[in-house]
């Protein structure tokens, strides 16, 4: 989703809440976004730069880094950025109108959301370390 900012630009002060529900793709096939992109985001013209303030959430498809079994996350990324008008890389010119790419920040600010570690569950076991077997399912048979 591109947002028109030739009105918000125009007046230091101005602003606009954009609504978000639209799927985004997470740009990584290991990990894709499992749903579409929900949130509301707060626009304000600061002058020399826009502010963007909100809070974005999604669902994506992840690997548990203790039992490796995917698992879907719920993704939740506040939005604080103040990002200047000329250069800043969400927000383009073209013909004369500044737009932002609403689908490059929910993406970036997502991904730096992500967990780490990835746990399928706050108390997963495992696999064992020396058979392999995933604790999940019950006790190995190593001693």
């Amino acid at each position: 989703m591109r947002v028109d900012l030739r009105s918000l630009r125009a007046e230091r002060g101005a602003a606009l809440v954009v609504s978000c529900g639209e799927p985004v793709a997470s740009g990584i096939a290991e990990m894709p976004f499992a749903g579409p992109v929900l949130g509301t985001l707060s626009l304000t013209n600061l002058g020399p730069s826009l502010r963007v303030e909100g809070r974005l959430v999604t669902r994506v498809d992840l690997t548990c880094d203790r039992c490796a079994a995917p698992f879907r996350a719920v993704v939740e990324a506040p939005v604080h950025e103040d990002l200047a008008w000329d250069g800043e890389e969400f927000l383009a010119t073209a013909q004369g109108a500044t737009v932002l790419d609403v689908d490059a920040l929910a993406r970036e600010m997502l991904l730096l959301a992500l967990p780490m570690p990835a746990r399928c569950r706050p108390d997963c076991p495992g696999l064992c370390g020396n058979c392999g077997a995933d604790l999940n399912a019950g006790r190995c048979a190593c001693e």
